[in-house]
C-alpha cells in the first residue's frame, strides 16, 4: 500500500467517550464531571463543571462516512438535525481494537494517542485545580486502558498538571507504563518555574510533547493558550497558529532547558516545520548578536546545534509541508502525521501520503514515514 517501509502516525487523537468521566473520574468530582448536553438543533454543547464551553461551539452535528472526509464540526451548515456527538465519532476514535482495524486498513504500524476534548476544556478551567487533575488522572487511566492491548501500535500521551506534586506524578506514569507526556498546561506566561517538571521528565525518559492546540504562546494577551484575535480575519489567525510552536521554542533556547536537561526530548505538533531553517537563522544572528554584547544567559551554542548536533527535537508534519523543499537535516526531525480522527483527516492516508513522500530520497522517505518517530519512540532517543 506504501511506497515506504513503515508508517508512524505521530499525531493521532482519540475522541473522549462519554462514559469516560462516569467509569473513571473519582466519585468526588463526578456530579460536576464533564459531560455533553444533547441539542438537537445546533449540535450537542459540551458542559465544564457544569456551565457551556465558551470555545467549543458544537460537538458532533454528522456521522462520518467510510471513505470520506471527517466534516469541520464547527462550520456546518443549519439544518433541522444535528446528529449527537457519540454518533458523529468514529468508534476507532476510541475503542483500542476498532483503531487497531483503522490503522491496518490505512497501511499505518502504530499511531500517538492525543486528546481531543482534553485540549480544549482545561483552557477553560483552573488547570491545576483538584477538578483539573483528576479528570487528567481520569484520562489517563481510561488512555491506558485502550491501549492496553494493542502491543506496542497504540502510544498514549499522558496529560499532566504543573502542581507540586508533579514530580510524584510523573513517577506514577512511569510505573504504570507512560513514556510521553503533554507539556503541562497552567505554566503561565513563562517557563522559569517548570524545573521540576523538566528534572523528572530527564530521570525518567520522558518525551514532552508540545501541541499547538495546548501550549502557552507566551504573549501577554488576554488568553495564554489562544492567539485568536476578534479583530482580524480567519487567514490573519489561521497564518499565525504556527506562532505557539516558534514562540515555545524561542523560550526553551531562551531558558536554557536543552542546555540544563541535555537527556530530554520534545516534540512539536500542528506548528509545521518549514519555517524552520529562516527561523534558525534569524535565532543565529540574534544569539551572536547578543552574545557579542556580553548578555547572560544565552544558550550555550548556536541555536542550529541543537538540531544538527543531538537528536532531540522533533516534528509532525502534515499533507501542506512541502518536504521536498525541506533540508536533509529537517527531514531527519519530520514525522509524518494524519491528525485522525480531526476534520481534514485524509480520507485514505496511503494514498495522500504517496505524493509529499514519493519526490524524496527513499531514505529520507522512510525517516519521514517512520523511522524518526521510532528514534523517538526508543529509550534512548536512537
Amino acid at each position: 500500500m506504501w511506497e515506504v517501509e513503515r508508517v508512524i502516525d505521530a499525531d493521532g487523537h482519540v475522541m473522549e467517550p462519554l462514559w469516560l468521566w462516569r467509569d473513571y473520574l473519582d466519585p468526588a468530582f463526578r456530579d460536576r464531571g464533564l459531560r455533553v448536553l444533547r441539542d438537537a438543533n445546533d449540535g450537542d454543547k459540551l458542559l465544564i463543571d457544569g456551565a457551556p464551553s465558551r470555545l467549543i461551539r458544537r460537538l458532533g452535528g454528522v456521522v462520518p462516512r467510510e471513505g470520506q472526509k471527517i466534516p469541520d464540526w464547527n462550520h456546518l451548515p443549519c439544518r433541522p438535525h444535528f446528529a449527537s456527538y457519540e454518533e458523529s465519532c468514529t468508534v476507532a476514535s476510541w475503542q483500542g481494537p476498532a483503531r487497531l482495524e483503522w490503522l491496518d486498513k490505512s497501511g499505518i504500524d502504530a499511531t500517538f494517542l492525543f486528546p481531543s476534548l482534553g485540549l480544549i476544556w482545561p483552557r477553560e478551567a483552573d488547570p491545576v485545580s483538584p477538578y483539573a487533575v483528576a479528570h487528567f488522572d481520569a484520562y489517563n487511566r481510561w488512555v491506558r486502558d485502550m491501549a492496553a492491548d494493542s502491543t506496542g501500535r497504540l502510544i498514549p500521551v499522558a496529560q499532566i498538571a504543573h502542581t507540586d506534586s508533579v514530580s510524584a506524578d510523573l513517577t506514577h506514569l512511569a510505573e504504570v507504563g507512560f513514556r510521553h507526556v503533554m507539556l503541562p498546561m497552567g505554566v503561565g506566561q513563562s517557563l522559569r518555574g517548570v524545573d521540576a517538571f523538566f528534572a523528572a521528565a530527564q530521570d525518567f525518559e520522558f518525551v514532552v510533547h508540545l501541541h499547538k492546540v495546548a501550549i502557552p504562546h507566551l504573549l501577554p494577551t488576554a488568553s495564554p493558550t489562544d492567539l485568536r484575535t476578534a479583530g482580524a480575519g480567519a487567514f490573519y489567525n489561521h497564518v499565525n497558529e504556527v506562532l505557539p510552536g516558534q514562540l515555545l521554542l524561542a523560550a526553551l533556547l531562551d531558558d536554557r532547558v536543552l542546555d540544563r536537561f541535555p537527556r530530554l526530548r520534545f516534540a512539536f505538533h500542528e506548528c509545521g516545520a518549514g519555517w524552520l531553517p529562516a527561523w534558525l537563522d534569524r535565532a543565529r544572528e540574534s544569539w551572536e548578536t547578543l552574545r557579542s554584547n556580553r548578555s547572560s544567559d544565552l544558550p550555550e551554542h548556536p541555536p542550529s546545534d541543537y538540531f544538527t548536533d543531538a537528536d532531540r527535537i522533533f516534528f509532525s508534519v502534515g499533507l501542506g509541508e512541502d518536504l521536498a523543499a525541506t533540508p536533509g537535516w529537517l527531514r531527519r526531525r519530520s514525522m509524518l502525521a494524519t491528525d485522525y480522527p480531526h476534520p481534514g483527516t485524509p480520507a485514505c492516508p496511503a494514498s495522500s501520503w504517496t505524493r509529499p513522500l514519493r519526490p524524496l530520497p527513499i531514505s529520507d522517505a522512510n525517516a519521514v514515514a517512520a523511522g524518526n518517530a521510532a528514534r523517538l519512540i526508543s529509550a534512548k532517543g536512537g
